[in-house]
């Protein structure tokens, strides 16, 4: 029987990122588990999808005409590919061979029916997760990341869900997990430019008990 489908959500907006991006995908589909489909959305940058569409095979590759940022890429992805399982990750990680297998394995035996997440990070938390179809269809329009962020929090707000409801995982095996790199190159000065206004609103959120996906308010 094949395994289920994992789309996994991988927006990249800088050239300077593209290598550790093909890197990504090919350590991911280098993995023992094989039906994972990264969607790759090129935030802004005609020249990476242009780059994509010829080098990087078996993904499907998207084009925001205008910089939208991460939460908003993803959310894209979420709420217009239709799988099982999705994973959210990013430009610049390594995939051990049994990460994918690994998270997994956790979902079927922690959340069978799919209302769950799994980091697959280092840190026991949701830094980078897989995610079940239930999960996804819990948000409006699927938008699992909150709207009220550009780049950062949306993660956060997550984790903060998840643990209020019960529902976070992380495999037994640490080794399973993605490798981060953090360099501070284009996409990072990009995203400091929004860190403020983001960390602001994280806060702002907690002094008004606000989660996202409990009562799906918002500040903005």
């Amino acid at each position: 029987m094949k395994p289920d489908k994992v789309i996994v959500a991988m927006p990249i907006y800088s050239m300077q990122r593209f290598d550790s991006l093909k890197n990504a995908v090919e350590t991911l589909q280098a993995g023992t588990y094989k039906n994972v489909h990264p969607v790759i959305v090129s935030d802004g940058n005609k020249e990476v999808y242009k780059r994509a569409k010829k080098e990087i095979h078996n993904t499907t590759i998207l084009l925001n005409e205008k910089h939208k940022d991460w939460v908003y890429s993803v959310n894209m992805i979420f709420r217009d590919f239709d799988a099982p399982y999705y994973i959210y990750a990013a430009d610049d990680l390594i995939f051990p061979e049994n990460c994918v297998e690994c998270a997994m394995k956790t979902m079927k035996e922690r959340f069978p029916d799919g209302f769950g997440c799994v980091t697959i990070g280092k840190k026991v938390r949701t830094n980078f997760a897989l995610l079940g179809r239930k999960f996804i269809d819990h948000f409006p329009e699927r938008q699992v990341m909150c709207p009220d962020f550009i780049h950062y929090g949306g993660d956060s707000e997550i984790q903060r869900m998840v643990e209020h409801l019960g529902i976070f995982a992380y495999p037994p095996d640490r080794k399973s997990q993605v490798k981060h790199f953090r360099n501070k190159d284009d996409t990072w000065r990009v995203a400091r430019k929004v860190r403020t206004r983001d960390h602001g609103i994280f806060y702002k959120r907690i002094s008004l008990g606000y989660i996202w996906g409990v009562d799906f308010n918002r500040v903005t």
